[in-house]
């Protein structure tokens, strides 16, 4: 009877035994991390791109990881503009690679968050981008860029011509783009002939005389000189039939400010040239209000602010 009731109570505890042990196994198969924290491509389909981000809250956690995404796929597309270029000998890969940094905050808008993990010291994150989603933002994009490029084209200024060189630029990055999340490019609308042979025929060919109306100001000068040179414009020593007369003012104007310290001016600016008549009309005006700790320094801000207005209108510009 006492060696019946002996293997009873033993064949009891190896069976206890045995559970404890089943239950600390399933505890630390529990605990132990994902396999998409160390293998993300694990967790992707193929139309999918996937990384893992890690911080100290979820919410840094997802930020790092969207952030992974934009460096996994910016590398993939400058691998395959390096491939490409080097096979082709291309050699304005430098001005196209410049815009692949810009399309990460774009991309990003395709990224979605689709595992969490947290440890007692960390919180890991999966992003994943969609291919698909992204092929269309990037089609739009590139749609957009080829009408802009397409009524440039039209134009017959030298601005026009840079600024669909830097269009067309800019395009080609947009394609290396859609060729990594398709597989294949988007035909051009307006090809490398077109651009740079207009840009050829435009450039260099449209001479001014460009002056400054009353008290002669050397950095004033210097600044419109600038704009204008970046677009295509070359300066004569005089005006002619063939050289119009370009004449810029920029007067200035103290303005009252209360904050103490600061000085507050609006800058009147003008470009005045003959119009097909020969007569000098306003072909720009504006006027720009800067303040600073002097005079100055409200100056400098003031050419600064000029320099991004005649930009922004120099394809208003026809002399």
């Amino acid at each position: 009877m006492k060696k019946r009731l002996f293997l009873t109570s033993l064949f009891l505890a190896l069976v206890l035994q045995a559970c404890a042990t089943t239950s600390s196994n399933a505890k630390t198969a529990a605990g132990s991390k994902p396999k998409w924290i160390s293998d993300p491509a694990a967790a992707c389909s193929p139309n999918e791109l996937c990384a893992v981000g890690t911080g100290a809250s979820l919410k840094r956690a997802q930020a790092d990881a969207r952030n992974q995404i934009a460096k996994v796929f910016e590398s993939k597309i400058k691998s395959s503009f390096e491939t490409t270029f080097i096979d082709e000998n291309d050699t304005s890969y430098s001005k196209v690679k410049d815009y692949i940094s810009d399309e990460s905050e774009v991309i990003l808008e395709s990224v979605e968050i689709k595992e969490t993990y947290e440890t007692p010291t960390d919180v890991y994150a999966l992003a994943v981008l969609n291919k698909p989603t992204a092929a269309r933002i990037t089609k739009q994009d590139i749609d957009d860029l080829d009408q802009k490029m397409t009524a440039l084209l039209k134009e017959d200024t030298p601005a026009a011509a840079v600024q669909l060189e830097k269009l067309y630029e800019e395009r080609r990055s947009y394609n290396r783009r859609y060729t990594v999340l398709t597989g294949h490019p988007m035909d051009e609308v307006v090809g490398y002939d077109q651009v740079y042979g207009n840009k050829k025929d435009r450039i260099g060919k449209r001479h001014i005389f460009l002056t400054v109306a009353g008290k002669p100001n050397t950095a004033f000068d210097q600044a419109v000189r600038s704009v204008l040179k970046e677009n295509g414009y070359t300066f004569a020593a005089s005006a002619s039939e063939s050289t119009p007369k370009v004449v810029i003012s920029f007067e200035e104007e103290e303005q009252y400010i209360k904050v103490k310290g600061f000085v507050k001016y609006a800058y009147h600016f003008t470009m005045k040239a003959p119009d097909k008549k020969g007569q000098m009309i306003d072909v720009l005006a504006t006027t720009i209000e800067e303040s600073g700790r002097n005079q100055q320094q409200a100056f400098k801000n003031a050419l600064s602010s000029l320099k991004d207005y005649i930009k922004e209108n120099i394809l208003n510009l026809n002399f």
